[in-house]
């Protein structure tokens, strides 16, 4: 098998420096992909800690995964990343390259790899297990801490919750490694594919997130507007400061994280306010969306 593995720095091509701080390390790329017995080309269009992900970044990996595909050389490509951002870039290549015909796996680690505690080895290991499969799309490998290693599509993961580095997906995943067997369990989905794009260093979308008594930014220089609901699908549609900020908006206003359950009589106002519900998706998945048509001037296909 012929693989190419891009680098792009974060937790997993880190190590503990004498000064007590986590840092990336170009030597550990070496000694990360010994495991890999295949074919092996390595790329590394950029390094940093994923915290510092920005649109040049998105779009420097956006081009260098276009690059090995358009070789038509690889059974597959392996993304290493840092697990603070992984679900931003995964949505970023999902849209890419959503429907490509080898697979494009992002593995990361939850600690740096000599740390006992780290799945870094085994999210490689299942990634590179997982090629073999020749499903083409945009995946993520990741073990959860006592649990059977995962397969999940790109654009369902969901959020890390709150001090945990779990990863989840909308619906579930789409397959596991049981007794090193690839099990399959999401057959059909729905695929995004633009292509190549372009990204600003910074978003053109304002993404903001309900909560009780909150306090509505400016909306100047945003094309976009992405409000994330409770977990009910709801929004405060009878608060005097909402509503103003929805009227006064400029920019178009999108919703996610409303489902298809009964509505509440507070959704009945979406519409009036110029509220676009999104369909279910995981929300860094529609914020990615919105900012790759936003900055490229495509459409969202709701």
């Amino acid at each position: 098998m012929r693989i190419a593995v891009i680098f792009t720095g974060g937790t997993i091509g880190s190590t503990l420096k004498e000064d007590g701080y986590i840092t990336t390390t170009p030597a550990q790329n070496n000694e990360l992909i010994k495991s890999i017995h295949a074919d092996i080309t390595t790329f590394e269009p950029y390094t940093t800690l994923s915290e510092q992900l920005d649109g040049e970044y998105i779009t420097k990996l956006v081009e260098c995964v276009n690059d090995r595909l358009l070789e038509e050389c690889y059974d597959g490509i392996i993304v290493t990343h840092g697990t603070d951002t992984l679900q931003y870039s995964a949505a970023a290549l999902a849209l890419a390259f959503g429907d490509c015909n080898i697979p494009v796996v992002l593995v990361s680690s939850n600690f740096i790899l000599s740390d006992p505690r780290s799945n870094g080895a085994d999210n490689l290991k299942y990634g590179f297990e997982f090629i073999k499969e020749g499903i083409g799309g945009v995946f993520v490998s990741y073990k959860n801490t006592g649990e059977d290693p995962e397969i999940h599509l790109a654009k369902y993961i969901l959020p890390h919750r709150a001090y945990n580095d779990t990863i989840r997906s909308m619906h579930g995943p789409f397959g596991r490694f049981e007794d090193e067997s690839f099990i399959r369990l999401i057959r059909d989905y729905e695929k995004d594919s633009y292509g190549i794009f372009k990204l600003n260093r910074l978003s053109s979308v304002l993404w903001i997130k309900a909560h009780a008594g909150m306090r509505y930014p400016e909306a100047f220089g945003a094309k976009a507007v992405l409000i994330e609901s409770y977990h009910s699908g709801t929004l405060p549609t009878h608060n005097r400061d909402f509503v103003e900020f929805c009227k006064n908006c400029k920019a178009p206003l999108y919703l996610t994280g409303a489902g298809s359950e009964e509505p509440y009589e507070s959704t009945r106002l979406l519409g009036e306010l110029g509220i676009r519900v999104l369909p279910e998706t995981s929300p860094i998945y529609a914020y990615m969306k919105l900012w790759v048509v936003s900055d490229n001037g495509l459409n969202y296909n709701i």
